[in-house]
């Protein structure tokens, strides 16, 4: 009796260990990945700089999981800053990105000199399941980023959170948010970004009633009061940015 019980568990461990490598292979090939890296120009060499990272885009970043581009920072501390982009891609392409002699010294040459400070350098993965795309432009020229510190065993509050705001904008059949998790957090209030693409400025000015209704249609009278206590226990800080996206299109 006791090896048939042997037999079994290790028939069950070997069942759930195939099921969570054939998940994990899928989440592999299907997710999406960006890498980021912040740039501050030289003052008066902004023109040289974006013009240099075209160059180098075109060269060697056109296109697949290396494919670059290049945001500007509209708004808050990092105004002035630009954020160089990479991919979508996964971890497993970054074994094989250009990194030849050729590659490096380009960037050394066009790119570093008109360089003024690095900054940081972050990969942040998107979330299919809590990401709504709505009505989202698929090219927008301009993205509003809430980069959120979520507080320390509240991630499952923040998550319930998000849930229930995308099947209110389901049900209600408008509006758009992407959401992305920081793969290597530091305690610096960037462990997720909620994004939307705007076109215009004027659709900052836009009031379309907001989803209380549609949220308090699905889950109740005051619901929305509640679920907003819970996003405020389980978000420790809100960076708000607008970039301009992809300076060099």
């Amino acid at each position: 009796m006791k090896t048939k019980k042997s037999f079994i568990a290790v028939l069950v461990f070997a069942i759930l260990l195939t099921t969570s490598v054939v998940t994990a292979q899928e989440e592999k090939e299907t997710y999406g990945m960006a890498e980021i890296t912040y740039m501050l120009p030289k003052i008066g060499m902004e023109k040289t700089f974006e013009d240099a990272v075209k160059e180098h885009n075109e060269k060697y970043h056109k296109e697949g999981p290396f494919k670059g581009s290049l945001d500007y920072i509209l708004t808050g501390k990092s105004s002035g800053w630009y954020v160089w982009i990479m991919g979508p891609c996964t971890f497993s392409d970054l074994d094989n990105r250009p990194e030849d002699d050729s590659h490096r010294a380009h960037w050394d040459k066009k790119i570093s000199p008109s360089v003024a400070k690095y900054g940081r350098t972050e990969y942040w993965k998107y979330n299919d399941k809590l990401s709504y795309r709505g009505d989202a432009s698929d090219s927008p020229k301009y993205e509003n980023l809430w980069f959120i510190g979520v507080e320390r065993g509240m991630q499952y509050k923040f998550k319930e959170f998000i849930e229930k705001v995308k099947k209110a904008h389901e049900k209600k059949g408008d509006g758009n948010f992407s959401v992305y998790n920081n793969q290597f957090t530091d305690g610096l209030g960037r462990d997720v970004a909620i994004v939307w693409g705007f076109d215009k400025w004027a659709e900052m000015d836009e009031d379309d009633g907001g989803i209380k209704k549609t949220f308090e249609e699905i889950y109740g009278e005051g619901s929305w009061n509640n679920a907003l206590k819970d996003w405020e226990s389980s978000t420790e800080s809100i960076n708000s940015q607008v970039w301009r996206l992809d300076v060099n299109k």
